[in-house]
């Protein structure tokens, strides 16, 4: 009899590649709020993790073996000015469904984020370093993370940049994470119209694609791990470098990129300049292998075009 594997934010990035690469294994159900996937294989319920009652009714009702919460505010810049609203899901959000999970004896899996360190360290960041976040977002993901911690048998895995193929009848829909759409379909989407963009060159990051993100949650899942683990392929590349590369395998015009800073674009949210992490723990303690980052271009580049 399979195990029963809730998804929370099904109709995200993240949570749709989820839903997908693990139907063999598990029973699979999951909550969607603006975004429904409409998968056959699934059960899903329209749900807003904010509202407490209304996530214990659901979780309750199915008694899922995992709970897997790919769900978050994850825009930066907007937690920036919505301080309280980044508490509410990224904090408040995780609390409730670890009390329900704790309730129902399941495992919790937790998605978090470079972004609870500072971006000061030379190399990249391990499981071990301490966290010491510059910005709301990543002050939310610290707290999310201690939280989901304090019982032994849950798992975080973080990821750096995190990039992907969302099929237009998801990524047409407004997403309640207040991010519309992840940096590489952003970029694709500006060069196939044929517009100049800036792109910083002073921002470092190992980006993952997230169907390879997934695969790796899964495997983790699977081999039932606990505690942290970071999920980032031995990449160490600037947002500009980056997007040439990508411009490139697929063929798009990659002169309309136009190198800037953090600085020039006048943001007016701190983040940190080292967004590397380290994933020797995954592959060494598990015997995961990730994709390199032209097996992941040619990945994106099938799905576009499929």
């Amino acid at each position: 009899m399979k195990q029963k594997l809730f998804i929370m934010g099904i109709g995200g990035l993240t949570g749709s590649k989820l839903a997908v690469l693990s139907k063999n294994d598990f029973e699979i159900f999951g909550s969607y709020n603006l975004r429904n996937p409409k998968l056959d294989f699934v059960k899903s319920f329209q749900l807003d993790i904010a509202n407490i009652s209304k996530t214990e009714e659901i979780l309750s009702g199915v008694k899922p073996d995992i709970i897997l919460n790919a769900c978050a505010l994850n825009n930066v810049d907007y937690c920036e000015s919505h301080k309280e609203e980044a508490k509410k899901i990224n904090i408040d959000a995780v609390e409730n469904m670890i009390k329900i999970s704790n309730v129902l004896g399941s495992k919790f899996v937790h998605l978090s984020s470079d972004s609870v360190f500072d971006g000061t360290k030379n190399t990249p960041y391990v499981e071990s370093d301490s966290p010491n976040p510059i910005n709301v977002y990543g002050y939310t993901k610290m707290m999310g993370e201690k939280i989901v911690l304090k019982n032994s048998k849950n798992l975080i895995v973080r990821a750096s940049v995190l990039y992907g193929w969302l099929p237009k009848t998801l990524s047409s829909l407004s997403s309640s994470s207040m991010k519309p759409t992840n940096f590489a379909q952003w970029l694709i989407g500006k060069l196939q119209s044929n517009e100049k963009i800036q792109i910083i060159t002073d921002e470092y990051s190992s980006p993952i694609i997230a169907d390879d993100f997934a695969r790796s949650i899964i495997h983790l899942v699977k081999g039932n791990y606990s505690g942290i683990f970071h999920s980032a392929p031995k990449i160490k590349i600037t947002r500009y470098d980056f997007s040439v590369k990508l411009a490139k395998a697929l063929g798009l015009n990659w002169n309309l990129i136009q190198p800037t800073s953090n600085k020039e674009l006048g943001r007016n949210v701190v983040t940190a300049l080292n967004k590397c992490l380290d994933s020797d723990k995954l592959t060494h303690e598990t015997n995961f292998k990730f994709l390199s980052l032209e097996e992941s271009f040619d990945m994106l580049r099938h799905q576009m075009f499929t």
